[in-house]
């Protein structure tokens, strides 16, 4: 009898400290700042990086990530993390990482696609960031723009004056830089750039009316937040002028209408996001974890698109492109 009494004490001291563990189990804290919905590439792959590192949402991980459409509804979101000192902070894209690096310099922060990382100020260097902001850039997302409007002319052998929209609102100096590159890169193509600024959706409904053939043979999209709503009217409209368009994003080319892309793929650079929120979960601190840039690039062109307008890819072109959408 006694030694019954003893396997069952120790049967539940047993599943007693299982519990104890389980209730003392770390729940970590990770707050989301970024524009559009949990489908975006970038979201998926975080959260996917995040399920293969050994946090589940709901168990070990809450992960935050409220939906907004433009940069001025993140700040009150930004506060709220820190105000509750969530672990970590993700700032996707090119201006979140800069609103949560002006409003703490204590909690951590991922930034995943930040755009010139160092010249905005988020790190002191990409080796050694010495700050509490890391994560993996779209370093060379401003050099980029010249490689997308040589393919853009490649593609488009006719193109001769491109209409560019970019964000002019001067919150992100990577985008004065991607138009200085542009219109420096144009002249060697023998194209002209016709600067269309924006600063608000309303600027976008106000130049789309002004895009024609008459005055452009193409739409060129600077990548930024502020277009985020518009990307699919944009696609729409350029379909509706036969007029060729390039976004910043893949996504933009699948998804939005546009006809071709290129660029770094953005769910890998949400899911190697994930590898830094790990590391820092686990006691490593940002200012040692160096700044990474995508390696990955895609040419992605949209077929159904180039008919849509009346426009014959050169089959050179075709044949370089990673993937064709027919």
């Amino acid at each position: 009898m006694g030694a019954k009494i003893l396997v069952y004490a120790l049967a539940t001291l047993i599943l007693a400290t299982i519990h104890l563990a389980e209730a003392q189990q770390k729940i970590y804290r990770v707050g989301v700042l970024m524009l559009g919905g949990p489908g975006i590439p970038e979201m998926k792959g975080l959260r996917d990086g995040l399920k293969e590192a050994g946090y589940i949402e709901g168990k070990n991980l809450i992960l935050d990530f409220p939906a907004k459409e433009t940069n001025d509804e993140l700040v009150p979101i930004a506060k709220a993390y820190i105000e509750k000192k969530f672990d970590v902070i993700v700032a996707m894209g090119a201006t979140a990482p800069l609103i949560a690096s002006e409003l703490t310099r204590e909690i951590p922060i991922v930034f995943v696609g930040a755009s010139d990382p160092i010249g905005s100020g988020l790190v002191k260097s990409v080796a050694r960031p010495e700050t509490n902001v890391t994560g993996v850039a779209r370093a060379t997302d401003v050099e980029l723009q010249g490689k997308r409007l040589e393919v853009f002319k490649e593609a488009v052998p006719t193109l001769r004056r491109v209409a560019v929209l970019y964000n002019a609102r001067g919150e992100n100096p990577g985008h004065a830089k991607s138009l200085a590159l542009l219109q420096k890169v144009a002249p060697s193509l023998g194209l002209k750039i016709v600067e269309q600024p924006i600063k608000s959706t309303a600027d976008v409904d106000r130049v789309l009316p002004l895009v024609s053939r008459d005055n452009t043979d193409g739409v060129f999209v600077i990548c930024s937040g502020i277009f985020r709503a518009s990307f699919k009217k944009i696609g729409a409209v350029a379909i509706q002028k036969k007029l060729a368009s390039t976004g910043c994003g893949l996504q933009h080319v699948t998804e939005l209408g546009f006809l071709l892309a290129y660029g770094a793929d953005s769910y890998r650079i949400g899911h190697r996001g994930a590898w830094y929120v790990d590391r820092i979960l686990k006691g490593t601190k940002p200012k040692d974890l160096p700044v990474e840039a995508p390696t990955y690039f895609e040419f992605i062109i949209n077929l159904k698109v180039a008919k849509q307008i009346g426009l014959t890819i050169p089959p050179n072109v075709l044949a370089r492109a990673d993937k064709v959408i027919k």
